[in-house]
């Protein structure tokens, strides 16, 4: 006599469901001798409340019934969630292609023809309940993936928060400072001055943080206006420039007096310091950053190039990626590049733009980005400064 196989568990349970009680019988005692646990029906309604109860493993059902047939409650087992997952097998005395078909499209998992030859019968047990186990464990393995997501959503949702909530005393700290500096001797103006450079970094690192996850999402997009990418240079140069004398490195500008583009001011500004205060910390003491704004056949480009250790051939896809840590080239130079870079692939390409990296003439990296130009060549005087107040 062939056992079931040696991993069917004890638990698994079947229902028989036909209303000739000599078909049940010799279906139930072949089962119960292989060491599986049996319940029994003698019509569709009984069976349905019997599964919706008790959920079985495995049911099957006589097709030729009266009153609700077969296919009439393998349909119904189907549809219910409780039962959903229960395998179906069919015993029926129909052999036609049509019957099975009507089977198929009920939800049946399976046929065995009367009489039942018990081999095959077995084997389809066996086959069919394999299959249940392994429905089981693909759905309590989806439900706790579903319960990691929601956890590391939840997680995500706080980290945020607290990120965005960093930004008021960080303003409230470089406002403070401002003050400072103007009542402070010249012996602390020095300090006060680092101290808010490292204020005004970790305010960037937040603001990419935030809105790096929001472009990923699609809840930020650029508002485009016409502006001047050569007054926007300007303007980020200068604020850098602090930055620059602590570590002995030069920044230069090479930018005709206007160079007209749509785009969103506050975004390129900050793609813009980005790329400056990228290459700063870089370039290596005394070295030189020089910042490009021109209109070119393609479009307006930008360009910040420093004499850093470059960019290897096989890294410049992925220094955009999320934290990115590069080995550098010569020794002496942070590899790690944070989210600032991120935040400047996302906003260029959300303003219908590009940005690569290549290597500089004199060594180090350049990073270009191409933008639509404006159509027209003259803005309201003042327009771009009047859009950052």
């Amino acid at each position: 006599m062939t056992k079931a196989e040696p991993d069917a568990r004890p638990a698994e349970s079947i229902l028989v469901v036909d209303d000739d009680p000599r078909s049940r019988k010799l279906l139930v005692g072949y089962l119960r001798a292989e060491g599986y646990r049996v319940e029994e029906a003698e019509n569709g309604e009984t069976a349905l409340a019997s599964a919706g109860a008790l959920p079985p493993d495995l049911v099957l059902l006589d097709v030729m019934m009266p009153g609700m047939t077969g296919y009439e409650v393998c349909k119904r087992l189907k549809e219910a969630p409780a039962t959903r997952l229960c395998q179906v097998m069919l015993v029926t005395a129909l052999d036609g292609s049509p019957d099975r078909v009507e089977g198929l499209d009920t939800g049946a998992d399976d046929f065995v023809s009367k009489p039942v030859r018990r081999e095959e019968f077995l084997a389809k047990v066996r086959a069919l309940l394999r299959v249940r186990r392994l429905l089981v464990e693909l759905q309590d393995a989806r439900e706790s993936l579903a319960a990691r997501n929601e956890e590391l959503q939840l997680k995500k949702t706080l980290a945020q928060s607290l990120v965005h909530d960093l930004k008021n005393p960080l303003s409230a700290i470089l406002g403070n400072l401002d003050l400072l500096e103007i009542r402070a001797g010249d012996d602390l103006r020095y300090l006060v001055d680092r101290s808010r450079q490292g204020a005004r970094r970790m305010l960037k690192m937040i603001l990419n943080l935030l809105d790096v996850e929001g472009m990923e999402e699609g809840k930020l997009t650029p508002t485009a206006v016409r502006v001047d990418a050569a007054d926007l240079a300007r303007a980020t140069v200068a604020e850098c420039i602090p930055a620059c004398e602590q570590k002995r490195v030069r920044l230069d500008l090479d930018a005709p007096d206007e160079v007209w583009l749509e785009a969103d001011p506050v975004l390129l500004r900050r793609v813009m310091d980005n790329l400056i205060s990228n290459a700063i910390a870089h370039s290596p003491g005394d070295g030189m950053v020089l910042v490009t704004a021109r209109i070119r056949e393609e479009g307006a480009e930008i360009s910040v190039a420093d004499e850093g250790p470059g960019i290897p051939d096989d890294q410049r896809e992925q220094i955009f990626e999320k934290y990115a840590q590069l080995a550098p080239k010569r020794a002496g130079v942070s590899s790690n590049r944070g989210l600032g870079l991120t935040f400047c692939r996302l906003a260029v390409e959300a303003h219908g733009g590009t940005i690569w990296v290549e290597d500089a003439p004199n060594g180090g990296a350049v990073f270009r980005t191409l933008l639509p130009a404006s159509a027209e060549a003259v803005a309201p005087e003042g327009a771009t400064a009047e859009l950052l107040r």
